[in-house]
């Protein structure tokens, strides 16, 4: 079959017995039970129309692989693994519509999804099964990126550079699009007219380099003008020796820590004003080219700060 589900496999890792009950790691709490979960997207299909590097459908599992030997927070509750939507050769748009299916679904059963791509195009299955579980809802789209991802599509259909184009056709009049940490040499200048012309708020990677705050304010009014936050990063917003298992390294990229206080701010900013975030995926990684694991173990600390906090 072209797109199927591939069913969780137990977890395992390292048990460090003589130092008692709480050497707890994230092996020992992965099952099938809890109020959050991971889902795998495993294609390849939208980085390869989109002219870049394969890799991203090894993603899912890569990630799950380093994050199985973190170490648990303190009074940490079990998650669960839904397994992988996997999308065989180029059946990008059947997968994506399986992936915005079971986002749906299992909003249903969970307070927060977080998904592991697969390239950039997990986005508009993301964004579509989130909307699909909250029909009557303001969805704010937060993406921590280079790149806008706003390319039109075209003959070739869609792509890892237009899953943001999508999701303003899928819904023009809701559109809300606040893309962080952007590059000038990564973006055309049809993007950047695009972007401006669609009302898409952005903060540079020079200002978040310059400045760990710089988008604060910016978090702050998307959460309070919407009634959900859909948080989106591609890791190859970080610089190339953080993410060098990405389709386009960053020669210069936001620092991770940067990136940390972003995801940790714009968490507390939801619990505070009580504006959920039931979403949120990370992209891109390709272990493929990553140099022993650091993009993996880069995005497996993100993942456990959205399945912990």
């Amino acid at each position: 079959m072209p797109v199927h589900h591939i069913a969780p496999v137990p977890w395992s890792g390292r048990n460090d017995t003589e130092d008692g009950e709480e050497a707890v790691r994230l092996h020992h709490l992965a099952g099938d039970n809890g109020t959050r979960a991971l889902l795998g997207f495993a294609c390849d299909a939208g980085v390869v129309r989109n002219k870049g590097r394969p890799g991203a459908r090894q993603g899912p599992q890569a990630i799950r692989a380093a994050l199985a030997n973190l170490a648990a927070p303190p009074r940490a509750k079990p998650f669960a693994d839904l397994g992988d939507i996997a999308v065989e050769g180029d059946d990008l748009e059947t997968g994506q519509s399986a992936l915005a299916d079971k986002i749906s679904d299992a909003l249903k059963s969970y307070q927060r999804l977080v998904v592991l791509g697969g390239g950039h195009e997990t986005a508009f299955g993301s964004y579509c099964g989130l909307a699909k579980a909250y029909p009557d809802k303001r969805i704010g789209i937060v993406n921590l990126d280079a790149h806008f991802d706003l390319r039109l599509v075209g003959p070739d259909g869609p792509s890892s550079g237009t899953p943001f184009s999508q999701i303003r056709e899928y819904g023009p009049a809701r559109f809300d699009y606040l893309c962080l940490g952007i590059a000038d040499e990564s973006n055309s200048q049809a993007l950047v007219t695009r972007a401006k012309n669609w009302g898409v708020a952005t903060v540079s990677d020079h200002a978040l380099i310059a400045d760990s705050s710089a988008a604060d304010r910016e978090i702050e009014a998307i959460i309070a003008r919407n009634d959900l936050i859909y948080l989106t990063i591609d890791i190859d917003v970080l610089p190339h020796f953080q993410a060098p298992g990405v389709s386009a390294p960053a020669a210069r990229g936001v620092p991770l820590a940067t990136i940390e206080h972003i995801i940790g701010y714009l968490l507390a900013q939801c619990t505070a004003s009580e504006t959920p975030c039931p979403l949120a995926d990370i992209v891109e990684t390709c272990p493929a080219h990553d140099l022993q694991s650091v993009t993996s173990k880069t995005a497996a600390f993100m993942v456990r700060r959205l399945l912990f906090s």
